[in-house]
């Protein structure tokens, strides 16, 4: 059962610094066999492959995406995360940037691991910005798979020979997350896996979209909806993903103001679903068992007060004096939107929720007790069905900072001025 221990919400009612941005390069690599009971391998769902090169491709490439490609062109890494964005900061797609060794005349050669469904449109927008430029790209998906290696006990990591660029394969550690493993694109063939495997345990797709969502970590068309958010709020600089002095890159200018004045109202975080009636989760854990059925993508995510606040009689103090409206009963409220679920698989899932809302998150059954009282909300959503299933947000050990209440963040400034 995969798990992940959470950060109470006890503590996210203070402003702490938590883990900072880690450097993918620095993990030292086993030189022994890992055995395959301590790392799992599995192809990555939906994912397709672009090979772009060609003398022009840094220049090309450096323009349009949000992390510093001239990182690739030095062999600093083997492996970046950027994403595309429109001229108004709207994210287009996610690429995780494979490099492979230099053609013959030093040119570079990379592969955009990239979700296959939003491929046609994202090779579409590149072209609109090539022009003369002498750079090919090309849809490699039927010559390539994209598969993830990670620890599933301990922290085992692939034998030293594997790692690294060559021809027939890119294994680099995944720079989104620091336990999420090892990304890699492998020359498909009879035997695409087999140097892999060898190491791992081969796994089905699902075990590996579990993994990340315990991670935290979004990926692809249906997290990251093309058009409609921000690179911030799908953590795309979390996971270091977004290089703030590289300079002009298309959709650059909203993404830096958004950085400077710091204001990020909301971002995808874990979450867990349960039932109404059960309590809530201790922990951010898979339940297969879990057969309810999951709401829809883009389901509104809705957040409501624990202690209901009393009604407009009762707090002017009036005390329902007019036998009017105050005897009658309370209408249930339908609460306020706290965001969106975004993709999901037994009860866990990802959703783009409201910050000062996720620190205000409190089980009902304890909201008294730990001392929240009015302040404290719980979240729902709805399935197709009509079914309410309640959602337990979660906040990933690896954030630099944790989100506060807004009364929090008044009470800071206050200090600080």
């Amino acid at each position: 059962m995969a798990s992940l221990s959470s950060t109470s919400m006890q503590a996210l009612r203070l402003p702490c610094r938590l883990t900072p941005s880690f450097e993918p390069r620095s993990r030292l690599y086993s030189t022994a066999p890992a055995g395959s009971a301590s790392l799992k391998v599995a192809t990555v769902p939906d994912r397709g492959v672009i090979e772009v090169k060609g003398r022009d491709t840094v220049k090309l490439i450096q323009g349009l995406v949000s992390n510093d490609v001239r990182k690739l062109e030095r062999g600093d890494v083997d492996l970046m995360l950027a994403c595309f964005a429109n001229a108004q900061g709207r994210m287009l797609a996610d690429v995780l940037i494979h490099r492979l060794p230099p053609a013959e005349d030093g040119t570079p050669r990379w592969l955009f691991d990239t979700d296959a469904r939003t491929m046609p449109s994202l090779l579409s927008f590149i072209k609109k910005f090539k022009l003369r430029s002498k750079v090919t790209l090309k849809d490699v998906s039927d010559q390539w798979s994209v598969v993830q290696l990670w620890s599933g006990a301990g922290s085992a990591t692939p034998p030293a020979e594997l790692l690294g660029s060559s021809e027939d394969r890119v294994v680099s550690l995944d720079p989104r997350a620091p336990d999420m493993g090892y990304r890699a694109v492998v020359r498909n063939g009879q035997d695409r896996l087999s140097a892999l495997s060898g190491a791992a345990a081969e796994v089905d797709g699902s075990e590996y979209t579990v993994h990340r969502i315990v991670q935290g970590v979004a990926e692809g068309a249906i997290d990251f909806p093309e058009a409609s958010s921000v690179p911030l709020e799908n953590n795309i600089d979390y996971m270091n993903g977004v290089d703030f002095r590289k300079g002009c890159y298309v959709g650059q200018e909203l993404t830096a103001r958004t950085h400077h004045t710091g204001v990020v109202r909301k971002r995808i975080v874990p979450i867990s679903f349960y039932l109404p009636g059960t309590p809530a989760p201790t922990s951010l854990a898979v339940d297969p068992s879990f057969t309810t059925k999951l709401p829809p993508a883009l389901a509104e995510v809705r957040s409501k007060p624990i202690t209901p606040p009393p009604p407009p009689s009762q707090a002017n103090g009036q005390g329902g004096t007019d036998g009017g409206d105050a005897a009658a009963p309370k209408k249930p409220t339908r609460g306020r939107s706290a965001g969106k679920f975004t993709t999901g698989i037994y009860n866990l899932g990802l959703g783009c929720l409201r910050l000062e809302q996720v620190a205000r998150w409190q089980d009902p059954t304890t909201a008294q007790r730990d001392g929240l009282g009015d302040d404290a909300v719980h979240f729902t959503c709805e399935n197709e069905e009509g079914q309410t299933i309640l959602v337990k947000p979660w906040i990933p050990h690896w954030w630099p900072e944790a989100p506060r209440r807004a009364s929090e963040g008044q009470e800071r400034t206050s200090r600080e001025g």
